[in-house]
């Protein structure tokens, strides 16, 4: 009798937790346990509190194994670095253990050292790997400014890392940014992965348009009269949100508020910023649940999506797309070949600017009136259809499970 062959989804974050990529991958896996045996290898569930959702009945065809983590505090850089070796050894080990020629396998790139790790074994146990990219290293690296690009530690990262990619039989990428770097990535390399793009996703059921009016966060901040502008995520270092606030600053426009939900390594920056120059129309909140997007992302009329100079090809915002499903335009703040960018000026859903074209922003943010409410429903009536017609959760987890339920 010929052996079932397994689907193994290694991930250090799953079900019940509520990242991004706990989110996605549980989804995905639940989509592949349709058609195929899985078992995930996956981190302790006590990454953080959750409510997220998930399809008991479908979890129940998924088998998981946990590693733990080791006691050590991820918001402590030098802790949280040792966290996440520990964590890719004792996956990698796991997968080592488990894994039989011919089984398949599926990666995120977080953490970076099982990347490393699982491209060896997937090799030397005759495993196919399909590797979905979420950030690219080393490359992202050099724009958070933790190494800096030529340097010796950043040479050799690259190396081991583009040796690693290049193991993987598919490396599934958000955007065509991301395409295009990885091809230019493995071009001397005799054996090249296929590269698929498969985007993010909207949650089109969970999330859908409403009036901002009986809005609770709305009516808490006494903000109904303005134009609100959120950016809702991580509040970060590649995000380019100091450059962002010192914009904000000189704005002058008083219908306008901008609202930024969140935590992250430049949050207590922002918030000193924010004080220090007494900015009343910028209102700083704490991160909600993802079962609450539904009540947050309609608490305003455009969402903000920001990114470093840099970031072409090294990140898609996953949170873009539920910004679609809000029925909310997009104010793109990064470089316009990005796949967000792209996305936002051949659909017309919002408006494209360099972070770096300070008095283009200044313009757009002054020159909103009441008379440009039209405008805003007529773009954001075009994001919902575009979330629904083009990147529903149905439509990509199907991209998904015509590739991974191949046997």
């Amino acid at each position: 009798m010929t052996r079932e062959k397994t689907f193994w989804v290694v991930t250090e974050l799953f079900f019940p937790e509520e990242t991004s990529t706990a989110y996605i991958m549980t989804k995905i896996s639940e989509q592949v346990a349709g058609k195929r045996k899985v078992h995930v290898l996956c981190g302790p569930a006590a990454y953080q509190q959750s409510k997220i959702m998930a399809d008991a009945q479908r979890l129940e065809n998924i088998e998981i194994t946990r590693v733990k983590a080791g006691n050590l505090n991820k918001d402590k850089l030098l802790q949280r670095a040792l966290r996440l070796v520990l964590i890719s050894l004792r996956l990698a080990f796991a997968l080592f253990r488990k894994a039989k020629r011919g089984d398949d396998v599926l990666l995120v790139t977080n953490p970076a050292p099982l990347l490393l790790l699982a491209a060896r074994i997937c090799r030397w146990k005759g495993l196919r790997c399909y590797t979905i990219v979420h950030d690219v290293f080393p490359e992202n690296l050099v724009v958070a400014k933790l190494v800096k690009p030529g340097s010796l530690p950043y040479r050799f990262l690259k190396s081991i890392f583009n040796a690693a990619y290049s193991r993987m039989t598919v490396l599934l990428v958000l955007g065509r940014d991301m395409k295009a770097l990885f091809e230019e990535k493995m071009a001397k390399y005799s054996y090249r992965p296929l590269i698929h793009i498969i985007e993010n996703w909207a949650d089109i059921e969970i999330i859908s348009p409403q009036d901002k009016m009986g809005n609770g966060l709305v009516q808490d901040l006494h903000i109904g009269e303005k134009i609100i502008f959120q950016f809702a995520g991580n509040l970060g270092r590649v995000q380019g949100l100091q450059e962002l606030f010192a914009i904000i600053r000189e704005v002058r426009n008083p219908l306008l508020h901008f609202m930024f939900i969140g935590e992250g390594a430049s949050k207590k920056e922002l918030q000193a910023y924010v004080e220090a120059h007494q900015l009343t129309n910028v209102s700083i909140l704490d991160s909600f649940p993802r079962s609450k997007q539904q009540q947050f992302l309609n608490a305003s009329d455009i969402g903000i999506v920001s990114l470093q100079d840099g970031m072409v090809g090294l990140g898609v915002p996953s949170k873009s797309y539920n910004i679609l499903a809000a029925g909310k335009p997009i104010l793109y703040i990064g470089d316009r070949s990005g796949e967000i960018g792209q996305m936002v000026e051949e659909h017309g859903v919002g408006w494209c600017f360099q972070l770096t074209d300070k008095e283009g922003l200044l313009h757009f943010f002054n020159s909103f009136s009441k008379a440009s409410v039209a405008e805003l429903e007529t773009k954001g009536a075009r994001a919902r259809s575009l979330a629904v017609n083009v990147y529903s959760k149905e439509r990509i987890l199907d991209k998904y499970a015509q590739i991974l339920t191949v046997t």
